[in-house]
């Protein structure tokens, strides 16, 4: 059941119901309108907002086996399979768990580039991406010994690097419409913010292929 808590400071309002907790910041635009100013109503707009929360959400369900170094995941009748390198154990016969993280953050920034380019003012006319990505982790925050002890490092990766490359149907942009697609598209990806909320430098330039 959907309950409302007050509180003083920065925070004018803490929701709470299900899940998910959201606050309201002063001057914030977040949840603008979430709750009326007077007591009246509020429970209503509470519930209203819970339910377009909830109408919302994307999930992901997806079934996986695995033995040793490899696994086998079908995700809504795809099939996706991960090995190790030989020196680690596994066959190689498919990537890595790492690398297809890095891919998904491709597929992730190229779908939602594609998306921020036609809705912005006026419209940009992408007709692809290419990506060149390099990702680092210390693998000692992974595999050192014992286990017992604290790892040295995080088992995180520490950096993606690289260059994202844009290619237009026609014409040229400037670098301020190029840096406005990169920066909302960063913030849009649901790859990009997990990875940067989880401690991880992206540094990636973003450059058209006309100014190469």
């Amino acid at each position: 059941m959907a309950f409302l808590r007050s509180l003083a400071g920065p925070v004018r309002r803490v929701y709470v119901y299900g899940t998910g907790t959201y606050r309201r910041h002063r001057g914030s635009p977040c949840f603008a309108g979430f709750a009326s100013s007077s007591g009246a109503g509020e429970g209503g707009e509470v519930e209203k907002q819970k339910e377009r929360t909830t109408n919302s959400l994307k999930r992901y369900d997806l079934h996986a086996t695995g033995a040793g170094g490899t696994t086998t995941t079908t995700v809504r009748g795809h099939t996706i399979r991960t090995d190790l390198p030989k020196k680690m154990g596994g066959k190689d016969e498919h990537p890595q768990p790492v690398e297809y993280l890095l891919a998904a953050l491709v597929g992730c920034e190229q779908a939602t580039a594609a998306f921020v380019a036609r809705q912005m003012k006026p419209r940009m006319l992408l007709k692809g991406m290419t990506f060149e990505y390099v990702g680092v982790r210390d693998d000692r925050g992974a595999t050192s010994l014992p286990l017992d002890a604290p790892a040295p490092v995080p088992a995180r990766l520490v950096s993606v690097k690289g260059t994202a490359t844009v290619h237009l149907v026609e014409g040229t942009e400037t670098l301020e419409r190029i840096d406005e697609l990169r920066r909302i598209t960063e913030a849009r990806c649901p790859v990009a913010n997990t990875l940067s909320a989880g401690g991880v430098e992206l540094d990636i330039r973003w450059v058209t292929s006309a100014n190469l």
